[in-house]
């Protein structure tokens, strides 16, 4: 044991004195992933690596370095363009999700383009995502190691790992609280298709390319049999990264739209108000656009909701999507808002009490990082396990489908009654639960990078040649 204040000492927060190293981080397409590769870059440079990011060049523009940043540099990935795919659509965040595989089958297809960055470059070791093994192959070809992160946390692949190997979810250790219907189950087996170099090997044999250890965007307590149950399976060494929060690095600075936000959020009592968004890659269909407006009408709370729409689809008046005389009915209560939101200073705020998400893990784990508790609507992919294991850490609500043909429709008397929740006495608990887990967060989160730096550089160091 040791007193609040002071922190143990660890063989891994030592000074290292080595050569510098350099990584290539190697995401996939997706905003949500470039996001914490570039954050765990921007940590290891002060371990004494040197960080190079590679991406398309639409991606790796919505970040914004920092002036002292010497260490990390941006690698362009410039794909292959075509009409029906150009360059700024070379990132799934202007995407709507049936077209993503298009944007894979672009992707798959720069395999020798990545050939010659890492020839140009010659890293000590990249990093790479799911959706790309034959990233690795390149790598490991050319006699660099390469090392798998994951964007899924270890429950998402326990579970998973556990059917490939098993077959059957009965049989999954820790079906209580983890598990998945039918029908979510078959999404998840359709979630990974269409892959170059896919092994018939869990996730592709990403896990089996890695280099030694796998790691995750994981933190706490909260995961750690979910860990160990997955190194066991696949006999790599899980690593967390920690919650890899992006802060101000992604984006711009949008004061003035902040301010008048943040004004019309401090006019409201302390913990009244939820924060409604699902992310910048998933668009709602209008009948659940609906369906949220009904159940935020009647539900006891206000609420600032960020309505977005694909880059693709035409501009539409959001009164098109809303319950007629919806925005009227609720101009005191709650504020509508199409384009940018300033999420961290929101979800900051004393006067936000919960968060209506998908239950993406980034967007939840932001939220934790603010202590506010969650209340999930889970779309598809890992999100519905995410909701399971944040209920049963006691910080999320999860909205009951109401509708059993499988349309996926969450019904506004189930979210209004998961909002209640809230306001409740269960809310209060949650968000006592939701700050302690925050501040474990935050405790941890220096000596898992500690951990993750020391793994790397001896990974290095004995593929050196």
């Amino acid at each position: 044991m040791y007193s609040v204040g002071k922190k143990p000492e660890s063989k891994y927060s030592k000074p290292v004195m080595a050569k510098e190293l350099k990584i290539l981080f190697f995401p996939w397409l997706a905003h949500g992933h470039l996001s914490p590769f570039f954050e765990l870059a921007k940590r290891l440079t002060k371990k004494n690596f040197k960080a190079y990011i590679c991406s398309s060049p639409v991606n790796l523009s919505s970040i914004r370095l920092p002036p002292d940043s010497s260490a990390v540099e941006f690698v362009p990935l410039h794909m292959p363009e075509s009409p029906e795919l150009p360059a700024e659509l070379h990132s799934t965040r202007n995407l709507p999700n049936h077209r993503v595989i298009e944007l894979i089958a672009c992707f798959q297809s720069c395999d020798e383009i990545f050939a010659g960055i890492l020839a140009s470059l010659k890293p000590d070791l990249v990093i790479y995502d799911l959706f790309q093994p034959w990233a690795p192959r390149i790598a490991i070809g050319m006699g660099i190691p390469a090392v798998f992160f994951s964007m899924y946390n270890a429950t998402f692949y326990s579970y998973y790992h556990h059917l490939y190997n098993h077959g059957t979810p009965e049989t999954y250790p820790f079906s209580d609280a983890i598990s998945l219907d039918e029908y979510e189950r078959f999404r998840l087996g359709d979630l990974f298709v269409h892959l170059k170099d896919a092994e018939h090997e869990f996730v592709f044999g990403n896990f089996n390319l890695s280099t030694e250890v796998v790691l995750v965007k994981g933190f706490g307590k909260m995961e750690e049999k979910y860990i160990n149950y997955l190194s066991q399976m696949n006999g790599k060494r899980i690593l967390r990264t920690g919650p890899l929060f992006a802060g101000s690095s992604i984006g711009g600075v949008h004061s003035e739209k902040s301010s008048e936000i943040l004004k019309w959020l401090s006019g409201k009592p302390e913990s009244s108000t939820v924060y409604i968004s699902f992310g910048s890659e998933s668009f709602l269909s209008a009948k659940q656009m609906q369906q949220i407006g009904v159940g935020l009408e009647i539900s006891p709370v206000n609420f600032i909701w960020v309505i977005r729409f694909s880059h693709l689809e035409k501009a539409r008046p959001v009164e098109e999507v809303l319950p007629e005389g919806f925005l009227d009915r609720n101009k005191e209560k709650g504020l509508i808002i199409t384009e940018w939101a300033p999420q961290q200073a929101i979800l900051g705020h004393r006067s936000v009490g919960g968060f209506v998400s998908h239950a993406g893990w980034s967007s939840t784990t932001e939220s934790l990082l603010c202590g506010v508790p969650i209340v999930a609507m889970p779309l598809g992919s890992d999100q519905p396990i995410n909701a399971r294991l944040l209920a049963e850490a006691g910080v999320a609500v999860e909205v009951e489908k109401s509708v059993k043909d499988y349309s996926g429709i969450y019904m506004g008397e189930a979210i209004a009654e998961a909002l209640k929740k809230l306001v409740a006495e269960e809310g209060k608990i949650m968000k006592k639960r939701a700050a302690a887990l925050r501040e474990e967060m935050k405790e941890s989160e220096e000596h898992d990078i500690d951990i993750v730096a020391h793994e790397l550089r001896n990974i290095c160091t004995k593929y050196v040649t």
